[in-house]
């Protein structure tokens, strides 16, 4: 059998490396919790504005569209408000008619939408020269 005291103290070197041991295991969870805010921040400050999902429902926008069109360049941002303006408008007549339609399709992304604008600009070149100021000041080329 040991000796008391050595006894003793092997006790007193295990309750020492099982303390060490709980603040290695502390440390390392705390830094794997901290690994993951920092990727998760990360991801969301790199993340594409162009991929955000448009709600059909307008109400909503202020929340879910607007930080990502604050990332676009200028262009961008008129050309995504050419897009809503004119299929909100494009729904308010259908409603007119005693039909139902959200402004905005299912699965719409800012990126398609400024593409459609693109698109519909192209297309419809007379559009263009009315739907055009940047400046926020119509009537001035």
């Amino acid at each position: 059998m040991l000796r008391p005291d050595l006894l003793a103290g092997i006790e007193l070197w295990n309750s020492r490396c099982a303390g060490l041991l709980r603040i290695n295991r502390t440390g390392d969870i705390i830094m794997k919790i901290f690994s993951i805010v920092c990727v998760a921040l990360l991801l969301v400050a790199c993340s594409d504005p162009h991929d955000t999902n448009v709600p059909a429902d307008v109400t909503k926008w202020n929340t879910a569209v607007k930080p990502s069109l604050e990332k676009l360049s200028q262009e961008e941002r008129v050309l995504f408000s050419q897009y809503a303006i004119r299929h909100t408008i494009r729904a308010a007549m259908v409603g007119l008619m005693g039909n139902k339609v959200d402004p905005i399709p299912k699965g719409m992304t800012i990126g398609k939408a400024i593409d459609e604008q693109r698109e519909y600009l192209t297309k419809h070149p007379a559009n263009a020269s009315e739907e055009e100021p940047l400046d926020g000041k119509p009537g001035q080329q």
